[in-house]
């Protein structure tokens, strides 16, 4: 079987704990290069995890023409350059969420993956687990009857020190780090863009960065309730509501190795199971499956877009206290 070369981006810890492990599961994929601007990382990780090759700069492993595709998992606030940067070496890429910090980021990426010639796709995880094709397939069914009210939930508690996800120059804050999942479960579920928002946050005045956020999203035929951030404990589901019915994923972005959905029609509730599945995995294969046959991305930057005027919207409505237009 034809295998994708691969290459990443920085030695992030993510990268290490599950993004890279799940890369080498997949069937399609060839870890082939990885690159940190600290040599002796890159070749610790080479070592580790058996990349073909290290480099001391994410400029030479660009430049090797053997790199076929880069899973970029750096900071949120480089995520659009390197991107970019990516698609100028004539890369396919997956960028972790957030694909971009503002509308314009994420149009200037999807322009260059369009003059270059290659696929860019955010890496939105979850969408690739079976569970989640199983609810949307239900809900295009007909199943649970017209869907009208999608709630979801992500949040955790953080300590309060420097990193990251606290940094706003780096694109940091709950919405950026986990509301964004909230959001782009509702698109899925309805298979609409939502028209107006509406969202509160609580903004750190040490941070500069929101910590927890609730809002709505009005979709043509339905709405969505969320709550994400930094300040609760451990959540992560959504509930799709129609009117025969409910579908609720428990731990939804993030299943367990059994992975269920509970059904529940006029009354009757069944669980069912999904086990085995790795999502990132899924996703690696998705992509180069994709660059493999010249099949077309189910989430492509178009889709990026699309998700990051709706963020823009929110971001916009915590600071207007106002219903704004996505």
């Amino acid at each position: 079987m034809r295998k994708v070369k691969w290459g990443v981006l920085g030695c992030a810890g993510f990268a290490k704990s599950t993004a890279i492990p799940a890369m080498a599961l997949a069937k399609n994929v060839e870890l082939t290069g990885i690159a940190s601007r600290d040599l002796s990382k890159a070749e610790a990780f080479a070592a580790e995890f058996g990349f073909k090759k290290s480099y001391g700069s994410y400029e030479a492993m660009l430049a090797d023409p053997e790199i076929e595709a880069v899973y970029n998992p750096l900071p949120n606030g480089l995520h659009p350059e390197w991107a970019i940067k990516c698609a100028q070496a004539g890369k396919h890429t997956i960028v972790e969420k957030p694909f971009a910090a503002n509308v314009q980021e994420a149009e200037s990426v999807a322009a260059a993956a369009e003059k270059y010639g290659v696929k860019i796709m955010e890496a939105f995880m979850w969408r690739f687990h079976p569970t989640h094709q199983r609810a949307r397939q239900l809900i295009r069914d007909g199943a649970i009857g017209k869907l009208t009210h999608v709630k979801s939930s992500f949040t955790f508690e953080i300590a309060r020190s420097p990193n990251v996800r606290l940094d706003p120059k780096m694109a940091g804050g709950g919405i950026m780090d986990v509301g964004v999942y909230c959001i782009s479960a509702a698109r899925f579920l309805f298979d609409a863009e939502p028209i107006k928002v509406y969202a509160s946050a609580d903004y750190d005045a040490e941070f500069e960065v929101d910590m927890m956020a609730a809002g709505m999203l009005e979709f043509p035929e339905g709405r969505c309730t969320w709550d994400a951030g930094f300040t609760l404990p451990f959540r992560c589901n959504y509930e799709a509501v129609g009117t025969k019915g409910s579908i609720i994923a428990p731990f939804a972005f993030l299943p367990h190795p059994d992975a269920e959905l509970i059904v529940e029609i006029n009354g009757s509730v069944e669980t069912e199971k999904f086990p085995g599945f790795n999502q990132w995995t899924l996703e690696f294969e998705h992509l180069s499956q994709s660059i493999i046959d010249g099949s077309p991305l189910a989430y492509d930057s178009k889709d990026a877009i699309c998700q990051q005027k709706v963020v823009d919207a929110v971001y916009k409505s915590t600071h207007s206290g106002a219903v704004e237009s996505v």
